[in-house]
C-alpha cells in the first residue's frame, strides 16, 4: 500500500520535521509560544473542508446539468431541490459524481415515474463506480442511448466547471492553516483530495495557499481509508494524528482507523475553522478538547445515516408541500 510520502510542493522552502535540541531551542529568541512540542500530522480534505468545491460546483454544474438533462417536464425547482439534498445535505455529499446521478434519478424516477429514467439507472447500476467508471463510458464505441445520455450530463457539467474557473476557498481555513505551525511547531499538514494531485496542487497554488501544507495526495493515492491507513503502515502514530473533513467518506475513514475527526459542517464552514483555530486546536494540545462543543451534532446524524430512497422522497415531497402552500398563500 502506498505510504503518504506524496507529492511535495514545489514552491518556498521545504518544511522539516527535525526536533530542536535544548541549546539550539535556547538561542532561537524569535520562537513562538506553544503549548507543547508533540508531533502531531494533521490530514485536511482539500475539496468541501478548504475549498467551497461542494457547493460551488453542484449548485453551478451538476445540478443544471441535471435539470437540463433529466428533469424532463418536472418542475426545475424539484428537481433541483432533489439532486440538492443528495449531493449537499446526505451522507452522499463528497461522493463521486455518478454516485450521486444514480441516487437522484432514483429519487426522481419515484417521485415522477419515466421509462428514460429507468433505462439509464439500469445502466448505471452495471458499473462498479471505479476512478475508471467515466473513462469506460467515454471509450466505448457503441454506445446505448442511456450511456449517451450520461455522457452528454457529464460534459455538459464538466464544461460548466471550465468556464467557473478559480475556486473560492474559506477565509477561516486559510487563518488555521497559517497558524498551526505556530501553535504546534511541530505539526505537519497533510492535504488529501478527491482530484488529482497535479489538479490539486494548481488549486492551492492559485489560491496563494501553497506554502500552508507539507505534502498533498490526490485520487492516485486511493480513498480516504487507504490513505489514512497508509498513514497509520508508515509509522505514525493514531493518538498524534487529527483528520479534518466535510465528508462522510472522510468521517468513517477517520472512525475505521481510530484517529480523532474535526468536522467541518456543511454551511458553516466559516464558524467551523473558527471554532477550530481558537478553541478546539488549543484545548486538543492541552488534551482538552472534549471540553469544547462543536455543535455539529447534525451532522454526525447525517454522516452515519445510510442514505434511503424512501426516506429522501418523502423530504422531497414535503419540502413541495412547503412550496405550494408558500405560493398559494402569496396569491
Amino acid at each position: 500500500m502506498a505510504k503518504p510520502i506524496i507529492h511535495k510542493r514545489t514552491r518556498g522552502a521545504n518544511v522539516t520535521l527535525k526536533t530542536l535540541s535544548k541549546p539550539e531551542e535556547a538561542t532561537r529568541v524569535d520562537q513562538p509560544l506553544h503549548l507543547h512540542d508533540k508531533q502531531i500530522i494533521v490530514i485536511i480534505e482539500s475539496e468541501g473542508a478548504v475549498f467551497d468545491i461542494s457547493k460551488y460546483w453542484h449548485e453551478t454544474a451538476y445540478l443544471p446539468s441535471f435539470i437540463g438533462c433529466f428533469g424532463g417536464s418536472v418542475d426545475p425547482a424539484i428537481v433541483g431541490e432533489v439532486w440538492r439534498k443528495i449531493a449537499l445535505e446526505s451522507s452522499l455529499r463528497g461522493e463521486h459524481p455518478l454516485i450521486i446521478l444514480l441516487a437522484a434519478l432514483r429519487v426522481l424516477n419515484v417521485l415522477y415515474p419515466s421509462m428514460q429514467r429507468t433505462a439509464i439507472i439500469k445502466t448505471l447500476e452495471r458499473y462498479g463506480f471505479s476512478e475508471a467508471t467515466i473513462d469506460d463510458l467515454f471509450k466505448l464505441e457503441d454506445k446505448s442511448p442511456a450511456e449517451m445520455v450520461i455522457i452528454d450530463w457529464f460534459s455538459m457539467a464538466e464544461g460548466l466547471i471550465q468556464e467557473l474557473g478559480r475556486v473560492p476557498h474559506f477565509s477561516t481555513s486559510e487563518e488555521f492553516l497559517r497558524s498551526a505551525r505556530y501553535i504546534a511547531p511541530r505539526s505537519a499538514l497533510f492535504v488529501y483530495s478527491n482530484l488529482r494531485e497535479s489538479e490539486a496542487m494548481r488549486m492551492w497554488q492559485a489560491a496563494g495557499l501553497g506554502e500552508c501544507f507539507f505534502r498533498i495526495a490526490g485520487k492516485e493515492r486511493g480513498k480516504p481509508g487507504e490513505y489514512l491507513r497508509a498513514a497509520l503502515s508508515a509509522g505514525f502514530e493514531r493518538s498524534s494524528m487529527i483528520a479534518i473533513g466535510s465528508s462522510s467518506a472522510m468521517f468513517r475513514a477517520a472512525q475505521l482507523a481510530g484517529i480523532r475527526f474535526f468536522p467541518i459542517v456543511p454551511g458553516q464552514e466559516e464558524e467551523s475553522w473558527r471554532i477550530l483555530a481558537e478553541q478546539w486546536f488549543p484545548a486538543y494540545l492541552r488534551g482538552e478538547a472534549w471540553k469544547i462543543d462543536m455543535q455539529a451534532t447534525l451532522f454526525y446524524e447525517t454522516m452515519c445515516r445510510e442514505f434511503s430512497v424512501q426516506r429522501t422522497v418523502s423530504e422531497i415531497k414535503a419540502i413541495s408541500m412547503e412550496h405550494n402552500l408558500s405560493a398559494r398563500k402569496q396569491r
